[in-house]
């Protein structure tokens, strides 16, 4: 079954408030601050700005703990609202193995970010929905909070899951959701983003 991650984002400013409005909701403390590192691959011959999709390897570092690696594809956004779009990832054992054969097979690395991220979630109206509260210091810092969320649905389920994410995100006051990604977001104030 193909599935879909559906995505509203907002950047923010008072995350101390937010959190409380997200407490009185019904999601609980957010989880451990992790590093997420990503790396982003050119396709040979395919142009993913255009396309609007993504194949990225993903480093999520805990303090305490040894780095987990993911590999994800992202295809493009489905509607003009929010940053639904189809999600293929599989964990990766070997990083470095995997992006041999990536560049063998002709993709490139071509950008890499960071961000700070914390994870909460909760159940509404039976499914699970995940609030991401992202840092990106490599942005401006009145510009480097956002919040995510976010749900995985089957194809059938996009537009249900997208309206209750808008309802979940209006209850909580947020308002003029964002479509671009962190990595536009960055390049747009960082040339050398790019590899």
């Amino acid at each position: 079954m193909n599935l879909f991650e559906v995505e509203i984002k907002f950047q923010v400013e008072d995350t101390a408030e937010l959190e409380r409005q997200l407490r009185d909701f019904g999601f609980p403390e957010f989880g451990r601050q992790v590093k997420e590192t990503d790396t982003f691959f050119r396709h040979p011959v395919r142009d993913f700005a255009e396309t609007d999709e993504c194949l990225r390897l993903r480093k999520r570092k805990y303090a305490d703990r040894k780095p987990e690696f993911y590999l994800t594809y992202k295809g493009p956004k489905i509607d003009t609202e929010t940053k639904t779009r189809q999600e293929i990832e599989m964990p990766v054992e070997d990083p470095q193995t995997l992006e041999s054969i990536l560049t063998v097979l002709g993709f490139i690395p071509a950008a890499k970010i960071a961000k700070f991220r914390r994870r909460a979630a909760t159940t509404v109206e039976g499914r699970l929905i995940e609030a991401v509260l992202d840092e990106l210091p490599d942005l401006p810092l009145e510009k480097q909070f956002f919040i995510e969320l976010e749900t995985l649905a089957g194809e059938h389920e996009v537009a249900m899951c997208r309206q209750l994410l808008r309802n979940i995100a209006a209850e909580l006051g947020l308002k003029e959701s964002i479509r671009t990604s962190y990595l536009r977001l960055i390049q747009e104030v960082r040339a050398d983003v790019l590899t």
